[in-house]
């Protein structure tokens, strides 16, 4: 799986005990989240192309030196759950667009289903495109996500899927269909239950989030 790259680290190691531990309060989830989504951030972005930008220092010297555009790069939360990597990227990508997709899910049949899609009209605008979403399980949601953004006129090149967990499943659909587009995650879990989520996993993202 030469598109995917699985964080090593001992303080992501900490983050995912901390996500996964069912006793973890929904500020603490918050923060693990967070914090883990600087380690994906800094892993997703370091070929992001850059610039000469030649600086000043105080001694009144010209040092050397690149800079981002990061207006140039596009961050696709996949609602609800996506939204907790968001701020991480911000932090690195301050000019960076948002774009919104929504997507829901039959409990019964596992089909994703999308409700919203705000992407920009000119894929042009963008260098980079990164979709977020802690959890990569069946990969339904996320092959849903990508058609959209590839029927939108963007590069499959250009795409990095970044999630948090996943499982060979949901990373054998997306390397299938799409094996152009790079996936960042910070483990690899042994497999979906019956209702589709990962296992160990940590449960619900959406709803460790926002709503208990």
């Amino acid at each position: 799986m030469q598109t995917v790259t699985v964080l090593r680290h001992p303080v992501v190691a900490d983050k995912l005990r901390t996500l996964r531990d069912r006793h973890t309060s929904i500020h603490a989830f918050r923060s693990a989240l967070k914090g883990l989504g600087f380690f994906l951030a800094m892993e997703a972005t370091k070929t992001l192309p850059a610039v000469d930008a030649p600086v000043y220092t105080p001694l009144d010297v010209e040092a050397p030196a690149t800079k981002i555009k990061s207006e140039r790069v596009l961050l696709v939360p996949i609602l609800r759950a996506g939204l907790g990597l968001v701020d991480s990227f911000l932090e690195f990508l301050p000019a960076a667009r948002v774009a919104h997709i929504g997507i829901s899910r039959d409990h019964e049949t596992l089909q994703a289903r999308a409700y919203l899609c705000s992407l920009p009209e000119n894929p042009a605008d963008f260098d980079r495109v990164f979709v977020l979403d802690p959890m990569l399980a069946t990969g339904n949601s996320s092959v849903k996500t990508l058609d959209l953004i590839m029927e939108a006129g963007y590069s499959p090149e250009k795409i990095t899927l970044v999630c948090a967990f996943a499982v060979e499943q949901g990373i054998n659909q997306i390397i299938k269909k799409y094996p152009q587009v790079s996936i960042v995650t910070a483990t690899i879990d042994p497999q979906l239950n019956e209702k589709g989520y990962i296992v160990p996993g940590l449960g619900d993202a959406g709803d460790r989030l926002f709503l208990i």
